[in-house]
């Protein structure tokens, strides 16, 4: 049963890092027939094809708990890079961007738990974060994939937030 847990999670793996490549594909299309001219996002594309593809290739070369503090790095360093250039270049985040933005909080969180568990407390007996990680993490990174192709707000997250801050932007008036 391990090795289908480690097939799975390889496949999965690839399957993301092809869709990262995809999306900055498809976003170099998009900026080349003039349709988008989002720099950021195409960036944000690209950085994160990067270091999702860099990552991954650590896997074997750690101790699996160490592996997610890695991941956790990764994941850090892509936010403040691409959070730098969008204030260096002064322009707002597309809602891919804020997609990608929201996606590498919730993956560092789950990165940092699950080290925590594994590394820390020294957990070896699987529970519901372990579920939640599995889970969580990939759902994730396709809401990214999605977020970095179409470029809206899909899901209604900015939507909400919006809804959400309004009353308190109003106090503040």
């Amino acid at each position: 049963m391990d090795w289908l847990s480690k097939s799975l999670s390889l496949s999965l793996s690839t399957l993301v890092i092809w869709g990262l490549l995809m999306s900055f594909l498809f976003n170099i299309l998009m900026k080349y027939t003039k349709s988008k001219n989002d720099n950021l996002l195409l960036f944000s594309s690209f950085l994160m094809f990067f270091s999702y593809f860099i990552s991954d290739h650590f896997w074997d070369l750690y101790n699996v708990a160490d592996v997610y503090l890695v991941w956790l790095g990764y994941d850090v360093a892509t936010f403040i890079t691409i959070y730098l250039i969008s204030k260096k270049i002064k322009v707002d985040a597309s809602p891919g961007v804020l997609y990608v933005y929201i996606g590498l909080v919730l993956n560092s969180l789950l990165f940092l738990m699950m080290y925590i568990d594994a590394r820390v407390i020294g957990n070896k007996d699987s529970w519901w974060l372990w579920d939640l990680y599995s889970a969580g993490v990939n759902i994730v990174d396709f809401i990214m994939i999605i977020g970095l192709i179409i470029n809206k707000d899909y899901l209604g997250v900015i939507r909400f937030y919006k809804f959400i801050t309004s009353p308190i932007r109003k106090k503040s008036a």
